[in-house]
């Protein structure tokens, strides 16, 4: 069996854990070249593109669009055409003996069960047809709410008449993205020793500033752009902070390269800027404005969300005065940016009103010690007032 080529989730980075399939862009039958795009799976935000290795025809396809998978897992045979189809069943029948251990059911895509309407098969997974089955729901009834129609386990519950008779509530099963975000997020917050620092900046010298740089650049400058500007140079400053942890080792960096959070409605996308202490202003706020639209038309590479040493997250705009972040494995620390609003302070004895902002620091307590965390936050305050 040698011929037979398995396509197997790859892993896309060290973070990923499981991949779901968007597209299939070939079909059971279609030849293969070396080198063409056969399927596209979104795993960790992004959506990558699998390339064949080899050459022959796709013989099987073993998971339909809209299914999460592990880490390899199969999900199709690409085989030369006189590959005998008993020669196929008999290496994917192995390839599931070697992943559990165990003798497992092959399920060709094809094939369509007693009760089930062509239709809605194509839009459902065998998991899902064998939840329809128990619970004794028509699949053919059902609206699928998952990506492109797909029937989900929720969709076959509400059917049956579980949560989904209930007044007023309707189910939005998770997205492959929310299910990652939901994932890490969980991982990071239990694995993860965080503790917070905060401290208020007062903008009126960035304020200032920006405006100047509005008046006389053709690039407009965000308040953020310039706060994102000010942490690169703060984070060459204290370079402890400018950190991530890959197993058991300190990675510090050189360079400051400053995920920033982008909200889309899909969820949240840690944008990397590289080299933020070398850019100006005006190429911060390019840098971020073409993430941004990236982000937005679901058209992030893996690049664009990897490498980065520190996290910006800005919730100012939403009116949020302060706020605590969770740290974005690997690295070591996430500045959570309020609004920027006037307060009254003290100056030489005085009462006078100042724009403050307030920033929490999450730090990760196994790489970043508090004191570390503080004189980052010095460094800061001391970008910031030079301004």
């Amino acid at each position: 069996m040698s011929d037979i080529y398995p396509i197997a989730v790859p892993k896309w980075g060290i973070e990923m854990v499981e991949g779901t399939i968007t597209t299939w862009n070939k079909s059971t039958g279609d030849a293969v070249a070396k080198g063409d795009e056969v399927f596209e799976m979104e795993s960790d935000k992004i959506v990558n593109v699998w390339d064949s290795p080899v050459t022959g025809v796709l013989r099987r396809i073993l998971a339909e669009p809209g299914d999460a998978h592990p880490v390899g897992a199969l999900l199709g045979v690409i085989a030369p055409a006189t590959v005998s189809e008993a020669d196929i069943d008999s290496f994917i029948a192995s390839y599931a003996v070697k992943e559990t251990g165990a003798e497992a059911a092959v399920e060709p895509v094809a094939a369509t069960p007693t009760g089930q309407t062509s239709d809605a098969y194509t839009r459902s997974s065998p998991s899902v047809r064998k939840l329809a089955d128990e619970l004794g729901v028509d699949l053919g009834t059902v609206t699928g709410t998952g990506r492109r129609g797909r029937i989900t386990d929720d969709d076959v519950r509400a059917a049956a008449g579980g949560a989904g008779d209930m007044a007023g509530v309707s189910i939005i099963p998770l997205s492959p993205m929310r299910k990652t975000i939901a994932r890490r997020l969980t991982e990071a917050k239990q694995s993860i020793p965080h503790f917070y620092l905060t401290a208020e900046y007062e903008l009126d010298g960035l304020m200032a500033h920006r405006a100047t740089l509005n008046d006389t650049g053709d690039t407009k400058v965000s308040v953020n752009d310039l706060l994102v500007w000010c942490v690169g140079q703060a984070l060459i400053k204290e370079p402890r902070a400018n950190v991530n942890l890959v197993g058991d080792d300190i990675h510090q960096f050189e360079s400051a390269h400053i995920a920033v959070a982008i909200a889309t409605d899909e969820g949240l996308f840690p944008a990397t800027i590289p080299r933020v202490d070398a850019l100006s202003p005006a190429e911060v706020a390019q840098a971020t404005a073409a993430l941004a639209e990236k982000a937005r038309t679901g058209s992030l590479t893996k690049d664009d969300i990897s490498g980065g040493s520190f996290t910006v997250s800005n919730l100012g705009m939403y009116g949020i005065s302060q706020f605590t972040a969770i740290i974005n494995p690997p690295m070591g620390a996430i500045l959570a940016l309020g609004k920027a609003e006037p307060k009254v302070v003290v100056r030489a004895g005085g009462q006078a009103v100042a724009t403050v902002l307030t920033a929490t620091l999450s730090c990760d307590h196994r790489v970043i010690d508090g004191a570390v965390g503080a004189q980052f936050l010095a460094a800061l305050r001391e970008v910031i007032d030079g301004l």
